[in-house]
């Protein structure tokens, strides 16, 4: 805390100091002594109270953490002292934190956004430390709504504020960083955070029953990160550990949490005897603690062990116990119950794979009829929650179903709008793996239209449409494998107005020449799918080896014509089409142009040859 070194007294940088270094209870002994000295000044007094509620925390002590940061927060308020205000919200923010009642913070959050802007007279080392906070906490905001991009913006702001001084808020904001990275699918990066975050944790503090907390979390996410990576005894290792932890901090949702996962790797694993014993272990921690009453982490779990056997009884139990838990959550939602900590999603998505199973089986395409709404209830859970990663991946298992249904149109429209959110809010991993899975469909379509003259079977559908990867995403069996996209090759680019009235036209290469009979064809069949890609939210057409983007402005259609992938195409297309409509006098070009029916020239517009070459970046 070497920042406030300007406004602390000595003895309390030393407590400081002693906690920084893990020293708690010596930390605690001289704050102690120190509120017991006559004649402190009330900085004095705020720091004390400040640096004893954090150290408080750290030691799990949350309700007398929490009762000195209320008594810091009206002393606070009297001195009108808008930089100790911010030291007391952020202490209780932490500890409603640990306590699982975020929520009821954001108020006080939106308060130090307003307070920082009220503190323009004082040091500015000590303002730099309160934005910091400020950052962290409205980063953790973020990360709650699902927004994990600004989440990762505003963790990134409070590391570069806390790294100078080695703060101890550094590998909790690695820790959230970690975090953020895993839900974006980017599972390397996420490890490599929480890997720091608990070697830094466990060298610095390794009696401190938060930071003992903060570790089980990371523990946790490293399991699912190699369950997802198929590395699962190591994933077992990490579980193991992080549920030892929090049975020892008596936190029993996430032991209830940790043994689901448990037992799913242990299935995946293919040990079903192992799975069952933990099954026990986990019902008996139940009855312990008392429970029943909200035990959907063992029933779902218990619905997994029915669902690995073979026995068709077992099945049709699982599916009743599946069903159940739906039907809980629903009754939950509707209540406004705070707390619950089961998703819909890993139970919907196990009873769509349970019924998949069976459709493989008895071929019977009436069980259809039982998916579809279960994959609309992930929709709406995805919307409510504001889970566009969930959303995206339910989008693309509905276009797979539409698929086995051999409806293009729906399969085409649901692949398009699983991209579109993916790539609307950052996912990009996912993104880039839908926009290739979309690009492989158009390639293939010959062989479904095989598939269906042929009627092939609806195990031969669901293998070539590879029905059983989307539902291993979606339940977190599988990391996102984003494949190497090489960058396409580039033909021409076209700017069309309403009527397929050509207004602009550039050719990338004399290689592939276009001549009028293709030419025509193009403009023929581009206004033949115009009204379908509009009305369909279809974003490709494809013509033989060729691929057209079109890409919408105004009353004006941006195409591109080329060969290769879709994904780094689209990209650029995009940045084309937004650049022209910045540029009022482009686009004023462009309604001149239009009105004359006169097709640009580039002799005309120079300029336009350098600005097409810059975003294309094509030799």
């Amino acid at each position: 805390m070497s920042r406030y070194k300007l406004s602390m007294h000595k003895e309390l940088e030393r407590g400081w100091s002693l906690f920084n270094k893990g020293k708690l209870d010596e930390a605690l002994q001289i704050l102690d002594n120190f509120e017991r000295k006559e004649d402190l000044t009330p900085e004095d007094n705020h720091y004390c109270r400040f640096l004893k509620g954090i150290i408080l925390l750290y030691t799990g002590r949350f309700q007398e953490s929490l009762k000195i940061a209320e008594q810091d927060y009206q002393e606070s308020e009297k001195q009108n002292k808008p930089l100790f205000l911010i030291d007391s919200i952020y202490t209780k923010w932490n500890i409603l934190f640990a306590l699982g009642r975020v929520p009821e913070t954001w108020e006080d959050v939106v308060l130090c956004e307003k307070l920082l802007k009220s503190v323009s007279e004082d040091p500015p080392t000590e303002v730099e430390m309160r934005i910091g906070f400020f950052y962290y906490m409205r980063g953790y905001f973020f990360f709650w709504e699902h927004n994990y991009d600004n989440a990762l913006e505003y963790h990134r702001k409070s590391l570069s504020i806390f790294e100078k001084d080695d703060n101890p808020l550094v590998p909790s904001i690695l820790c959230i960083l970690g975090h953020s990275y895993a839900n974006k699918g980017d599972l390397e990066l996420a490890l490599n955070y929480h890997v720091q975050s608990v070697e830094i944790f466990k060298s610095r503090f390794p009696n401190s029953t938060m930071v003992k907390w903060l570790i089980a979390g990371s523990y946790d996410s490293i399991g699912s990160i190699y369950y997802q990576q198929g590395n699962l005894d190591i994933a077992l290792e990490y579980y193991e550990k992080s549920i030892e932890i929090w049975e020892q901090l008596n936190s029993p949702i996430y032991v209830c949490v940790v043994y689901y996962n448990l037992i799913r790797t242990l299935l995946a694993k293919n040990s079903p005897e192992q799975a069952k014993e933990y099954l026990h272990q986990f019902y008996q921690y139940n009855e312990k603690h008392k429970l029943l009453q909200n035990i959907s982490y063992y029933k779902l779990s218990h619905a997994l062990i029915l669902k690995s056997s073979t026995r068709t009884r077992d099945r049709a139990e699982a599916e009743k116990e599946l069903i159940k838990i739906i039907k809980w959550r629903d009754e939950v939602i509707k209540s406004g119950s705070p707390g619950v900590a089961l998703e819909f999603s890993p139970a919907i998505s196990t009873l769509c794979r349970l019924y998949l199973e069976e459709l493989r089986i008895t071929n019977d395409m009436t069980i259809l009829n039982e998916i579809e709404p279960l994959i609309e209830r992930l929709l709406k859970e995805s919307e409510r929650t504001n889970s566009y990663s969930l959303q995206a991946q339910a989008r693309l298992l509905r276009g797979k179903i539409a698929l086995l249904q051999m409806n293009m149109g729906d399969a085409r429209r649901n692949l398009s709008q699983a991209q579109e959110i993916a790539e609307s809010h950052n996912l990009h991993l996912l993104a880039r793996m839908i926009s290739h899975e979309h690009d492989k469909f158009l390639d293939q379509l010959d062989e479904w239209e095989n598939l269906k003259k042929n009627r092939a079977s609806i195990s031969e559908r669901m293998d070539f449409a590879l029905l059983d990867e989307s539902l291993e995403l979606l339940q977190q069996k599988r990391a996102i494998k984003a494949p190497e996209l090489p960058a396409e090759e580039p033909v021409l680019l076209l700017i069309i107005a309403g009527g397929g009235i050509l207004l602009f036209s550039y050719p990338f290469s004399d290689k592939v020449k276009i001549n009028e009979e293709l030419f025509g064809g193009f403009l023929s069949a581009f206004n033949s799918f115009s009204d379908e890609i509009l009305s369909e939210g279809l974003d490709r057409v494809k013509f033989g080896q060729y691929t057209v983007l079109i890409e919408n402005i105004a009353d004006f259609s941006f195409c591109y014509l080329f060969k290769g992938q879709t994904y780094l195409a689209k990209k650029k297309l995009l940045d084309f089409a937004e650049n022209f409509k910045k540029n009022n006098s482009m686009m004023q070009t462009l309604e001149k142009s239009n009105q004359s029916s006169q097709v640009i020239e580039l002799k005309d517009f120079p300029f336009l040859e350098g600005f097409i070459r810059g975003i294309f970046a094509y030799e």
